[in-house]
């Protein structure tokens, strides 16, 4: 088979997959592999062969000789779940910060050696960064990225440095130990200050956001040019900025009583 048919195979029994997955339904929730077959007009023995997938990744369960949904498909809903909480938490704290700093503030989450945005709330003269909500960022030179891997295990934080430092802005850092040694001041000091390190001329700034287990689950940015977040106002900054994911970790139910989630033991 080329490589072309190949892909387009497997193009086929993923969009098959996710037909299956959805005939589930809160009126019919348990499914036979000829009512499948049937209703989605499918071979019964390319039926079996998707469910026998699905079961083994656990998206679907088998009941005597008939199937439901599996618990994996609740983990990914508590993923969805948690990110919209976030969502609608953070939305006015972020307007408010904006509305104090003047510029352009973001929520982002920790994606593989990435950060993704989740939320952005511009200002009204922004910075032309192309950043938008689902875009991804390079996290070893990002204010947000920075924040989130100080509070990450000793394994994430190897595997982003595994996966490279290539040169970005000016100033980002491409010394895995001189990275190391950022991250546990990050952690100590509770906030991360990027100054060219992504964009030449820009800077960012971010703080941790907490859920009700005390974990850092994500961060709240603001950037803007080197001319407007000046070294002098730096210390502003951070003071609304560190106020604001504390307001939304309270939304999410964190409380300071609670014990911080330390960062790993990567030194």
């Amino acid at each position: 088979m080329k490589a072309t048919e190949s892909n387009t195979s497997i193009l086929k029994s993923v969009q098959n997959g996710l037909r299956l997955l959805r005939l589930f339904s809160k009126e019919k929730p348990v499914w036979g592999i000829t009512d499948m077959a049937t209703t989605l007009q499918l071979n019964k023995s390319t039926v079996s062969r998707l469910v026998a997938d699905l079961v083994a990744e656990g998206y679907v369960q088998k009941t005597k000789n008939k199937y439901k949904l599996g618990l994996s498909l609740l983990c990914l809903s508590g993923v969805i779940t948690s990110n919209l909480e976030m969502h609608r938490e953070a939305k006015d704290p972020l307007q408010e910060l904006v509305n104090k700093v003047a510029e352009t503030a973001h929520l982002s989450i920790l994606e593989g050696s990435a950060i993704t945005y989740l939320h952005k709330v511009e200002c009204k003269h922004p910075v032309r960064l192309l950043s938008h909500i689902g875009k991804q960022n390079p996290a070893f030179c990002t204010s947000s990225g920075k924040v989130l891997l100080a509070y990450h295990s000793k394994e994430t934080i190897q595997s982003v440095i595994k996966s490279g430092l290539p040169k970005m802005g000016p100033n980002s850092q491409t010394d895995p130990q001189a990275l190391l040694k950022e991250l546990h001041t990050i952690r100590e000091t509770g906030y991360s200050i990027c100054i060219e390190e992504l964009h030449e001329d820009v800077v960012s700034i971010a703080a941790p956001i907490r859920d009700y287990t005390g974990e850092v689950i994500s961060a709240v940015s603001v950037v803007g040019p080197l001319q407007r977040i000046t070294r002098e106002k730096i210390p502003f900054f951070v003071q609304e900025i560190v106020h604001t994911a504390a307001i939304i970790s309270t939304k999410l139910g964190y409380s300071s009583t609670l014990m911080p989630m330390k960062g790993g033991d990567y030194e």
